[in-house]
């Protein structure tokens, strides 16, 4: 087994300071930059993600990298509306018309939206 300190995921972006203010003034997340040229967003529960530049070489995930876990994910999306960023759509998936993936049997999955961050990376907003 392998001795651990603490645990943390991470992610890359192409513009460290679009990201600060996307997660910070869009999202309104924990954001800080951090001594090794890239952010740092403290999660609930002492959790954190390492976010770092890769510049022109970033490739965006194709995956969801974070899950925002809101109370209400209408307000959530109304908000996110506001502020210029629309829900993507997955073909498979059913989703109203604003992106929203809704569950009526919680076996079935969440529901859920995503969205990217400006590196292209994909966040979902999760209503449980």
């Amino acid at each position: 087994m392998v001795t651990t300190l603490r645990t943390f995921s991470g992610f890359s972006v192409d513009d460290v300071d679009a990201a600060l203010r996307f997660y910070r003034d869009t999202l309104g997340l924990p954001v800080r930059a951090n001594d090794m040229g890239g952010l740092q967003i403290d999660l609930t529960e002492g959790s954190s993600v390492f976010v770092y530049p890769k510049g022109k070489d970033h490739t965006p995930a194709s995956y969801t990298v974070l899950n925002l876990v809101v109370p209400d994910i209408d307000a959530a999306v109304t908000e996110l509306e506001a502020a210029g960023v629309s829900l993507l759509r997955y073909p498979g998936f059913e989703q109203d018309e604003r992106g929203v993936a809704r569950s009526t049997d919680p076996a079935q999955g969440p529901t859920i939206g995503w969205f990217t961050d400006p590196a292209g990376n994909v966040f979902a907003l999760i209503q449980e």
